[in-house]
């Protein structure tokens, strides 16, 4: 009986791993991650708790990513971020982190406004948002606000803006508006036990993060006239169904996902993305071994296939379908992170064209997949999105 109390007692120790600093990013690292867009035939949902086996080995390659980590002061912006010690730039801008013995916080990052108004902003969150913890064990929990506000003066804004703010008493003496981001986290490390990935010789031992995020999105207009008529004043005062030409932007936006990570790889080993209800799956992020490349972008001749056409796109996009064999197919589209931002069902067969409008998409790179209802991926491409 005391060696099997021993025995038990020592799986624990060794099966219930703390995750250090030492995986924290640092100046030279390069994170490679794949995405598979419609996942299936896994535990991904499983319930808390320890001594838990998870295989995802069979995961998809639909789309892969790399994250550049580099010294702060090799960023444009690195005066404005006092403090920084890494930067990751991208086509769309910078951000930039500072790392700790026991946290690694975002602090900023300048680039395309989030509000899509088509200018760059500098931005700055209020506390710095933490990424990543130091030391992590099972069922830690943490919980973090941050908040950022963008103003804008009208004069650097596009023309179109006006047109949006046509139902504001005084628009004419609107003279700037402001953005206002609410960030909210609560982090829960849920469970623990092995997992499997592609590529991955021996199942690693990891700890899983339960991450619910809620970010709430304001704006705010200043009516550049005297006291009472004058000041700031909420967007929502003037379009109280919803937002007006803001609406989808508004509001809040929820994100849950399960993470897992290792005492020994940098990368979260896998992240599940999944509805806000937590019923379904949605995309899984996991750490791309051995840089396998995406799908080729052509299909092959007489092969059910999707392209997107025009690609860039402005204000619309066509999904031409080909080939397809009589079935149910469910039509996505992920932003880069690989969160479903749109998606439909139809009943095809053949050839058939599906028009997208975007125009409460923002600008940048989004991924679009045709999947069959046994689950078949027809195919996985990139979109791009731009905005005069």
């Amino acid at each position: 009986m005391l060696l099997a109390v021993f025995s038990a007692l020592c799986f624990h120790a060794t099966a219930q791993i703390t995750v250090t600093a030492a995986t924290f990013p640092a100046a030279g690292d390069t994170f490679r991650h794949a995405f598979d867009l419609a996942p299936g035939g896994a535990n991904f949902l499983s319930p808390p708790g320890g001594s838990q086996v998870w295989d995802f080995s069979n995961l998809g390659f639909e789309e892969t990513t790399e994250t550049v980590y580099q010294n702060a002061n090799k960023g444009a912006n690195f005066s404005s971020f006092p403090g920084a010690e890494l930067v990751v730039i991208s086509n769309t801008g910078e951000t930039y982190y500072n790392v700790t013995n026991n946290k690694v916080e975002l602090m900023g990052y300048s680039g395309s406004d989030p509000a899509n108004l088509g200018v760059n902003v500098l931005a700055k969150f209020g506390p710095a948002i933490i990424e990543r913890r130091s030391p992590l064990n099972f069922f830690d929990i943490n919980q973090q606000t941050s908040d950022l506000t963008l103003p804008f003066s009208t004069e650097d804004l596009p023309p179109q803006f006006d047109s949006l703010l046509s139902n504001v008493p005084g628009a004419n003496f609107v003279d700037s508006i402001r953005v206002r981001i609410n960030f909210q986290r609560l982090s829960v490390m849920d469970g623990w036990g092995s997992l499997k990935i592609p590529n991955l010789s021996t199942a690693a031992q990891v700890l899983r993060e339960k991450r619910q995020e809620y970010t709430t999105t304001s704006m705010d207009v200043h009516v550049g006239l005297p006291a009472p008529f004058g000041g700031w004043f909420d967007i929502a005062t003037f379009f109280p169904a919803g937002g007006g030409p803001f609406g989808d932007f508004l509001g809040i936006d929820t994100t849950v996902t399960y993470r897992y990570q290792s005492n020994i790889d940098k990368e979260e080993l896998a992240v599940v993305t999944v509805s806000n209800d937590q019923s379904t799956v949605e995309t899984v992020r996991f750490k791309n071994i051995d840089a396998v490349t995406s799908s080729p972008e052509e299909d092959a001749p007489g092969t059910a296939g999707v392209q997107a056409f025009p690609n860039p796109a402005v204000q619309w996009v066509r999904f031409d379908c080909t080939n397809l064999p009589s079935d149910q197919y469910t039509l996505k589209i992920f932003n880069i992170v690989g969160k479903v931002v749109w998606k439909d069902n139809f009943n095809m067969a053949g050839n058939r064209s599906i028009r997208v409008d975007l125009d409460d998409f923002k600008k940048g790179t989004y991924l679009y997949s045709l999947v069959n209802e046994e689950g078949t991926i027809i195919g996985t491409k990139r979109l791009v999105v731009v905005k005069p």
